[in-house]
């Protein structure tokens, strides 16, 4: 079954009414106010009082989520930023993350996560190209941001001690938590990877979650341990994913195994969001394994056969392995039974995505085996979008990757 392209199955079964995707599908909110903010508000609607998110420092509703960004949304406001702001944010996973994200979003302000491996000259580069006019940052980012001209305005997400900018705390504390109004248009989101310029998402939140679900089968409540960073496409996604089930993220600022193993086990997390090296190394960590694993979902980097295998050994066909290039999060996922029937491959795309390989002339490349440049397609975007690896189908017409020129 060698072909040019590939195109993913129908919808599925989630698009029956009484699915919370159905729900988000239909949700003005979502529409207005795009996928972060849509994200909070829908969740702090619909389960005010159950936990959104889990870190180091504790627990935090969804009720709770969504005030924290209102109130630092308006003390941003108050101080000049707004829609035509640019919004870089530089942490490791924690509830200020999650309040810049989504404060920023709520102003109509674009979001450009930045790479934690970024260095100075790196970082100062994209906040030029990206015209980012404030960062929010981690204490731990102090060096590489003061690099930076005086022009960007700049914020403590995490600080263990005093800072010598405000901290995003200190602005929550002192502003008003009500409801803003909605913004002319809603909040982008520019993904920048370590190697290219920023890219656009392009990708409709209520289209990607159904995307994303019909490969993925997470499930309404319990709780998702999200151990990537969420300022990368494949960590982002999930999370949102999460907050529209009503699933608690939990979450870690370092990607230490046993303490992420433990954490796994106390919050009996259903779903769990690998990088393959924190898979390995929490397969070698020392502790009980979560009994309550349903999905593994593994993206990231080229996940080797052995591993998966291992993991389909001990815990049975948990094992979801996503290809998310930068250029459209979601191109391929291979199910469990895609990878007992061909190990290291990232499966097929999603209903209504497509994926084709091209030979550096243009051709589309029909056979078997042979390689090519991967190129997505979606619903949302026009055209196919180079994605910088290169890759061959199986005659089953299984996605696998040889290698990547650059991205995710």
């Amino acid at each position: 079954m060698g072909g040019a392209q590939r195109t993913g199955s129908q919808p599925s079964r989630l698009f029956r009414p009484t699915h919370p995707i159905a729900t988000i599908r239909l949700a003005r909110d979502v529409r207005r106010w795009g996928p972060l903010a849509g994200a909070v508000r829908i969740a702090a609607r619909r389960w005010p009082d159950s936990i959104g998110l889990v870190d180091d420092r504790g627990a935090l509703t969804f009720g709770e989520l969504d005030r924290r960004s209102n109130a630092l949304a308006w003390a941003w406001r108050g101080q000049g930023i707004r829609q035509d702001s640019a919004i870089g944010v530089l942490c490791r996973n924690h509830r200020g993350l999650a309040d810049a994200m989504f404060a920023a979003a709520k102003l109509g302000a674009q979001v450009v996560p930045m790479p934690t491996e970024f260095g100075a000259e790196q970082l100062a580069a994209v906040v030029q190209r990206e015209g980012v006019t404030t960062i929010v940052y981690d204490e731990e980012f102090g060096p590489v941001v003061a690099a930076l001209p005086e022009r960007v305005g700049r914020y403590l997400a995490w600080v263990d001690g005093s800072g010598e900018h405000v901290t995003l705390n200190e602005l929550i504390a002192a502003a008003p938590a009500h409801p803003l109004p909605v913004p002319a248009e809603p909040g982008g989101l520019t993904l920048v990877s370590t190697v290219d310029a920023g890219v656009p998402c392009r990708v409709s939140p209520a289209v990607f979650a159904a995307q994303f679900l019909d490969r993925i089968p997470m499930q309404p409540g319990p709780a998702t341990l999200i151990g990537v960073p969420l300022l990368r496409g494949y960590g982002l996604a999930p999370f949102l994913v999460a907050f529209s089930l009503g699933s608690t993220a939990v979450l870690r600022r370092d990607a230490d195994a046993q303490h992420l193993l433990a954490r796994a086990v106390r919050y009996r997390c259903t779903a769990m969001v690998v990088t393959p090296r924190l898979l390995s190394d929490l397969l070698d960590a020392s502790g009980p394994a979560p009994s309550t694993l349903r999905v593994v979902l593994c993206s990231g980097a080229p996940l080797a056969p052995d591993l998966g295998n291992r993991v389909t050994l001990l815990f049975g066909d948990v094992l979801y392995n996503w290809y998310c290039p930068a250029a459209s999060l979601l191109a391929a996922v291979a199910t469990p039974a895609d990878w007992r029937a061909a190990p290291g491959t990232v499966g097929y795309p999603p209903f209504g995505c497509q994926v084709a390989l091209l030979h550096p002339s243009g051709r589309r490349i029909v056979e078997p085996g042979r390689s090519g440049d991967v190129h997505v397609g979606n619903l949302v975007a026009d055209g196919l979008l180079a994605c910088g690896a290169v890759g061959h189908f199986d005659r089953a017409g299984r996605l696998f990757l040889d290698g990547v020129a650059g991205g995710d």
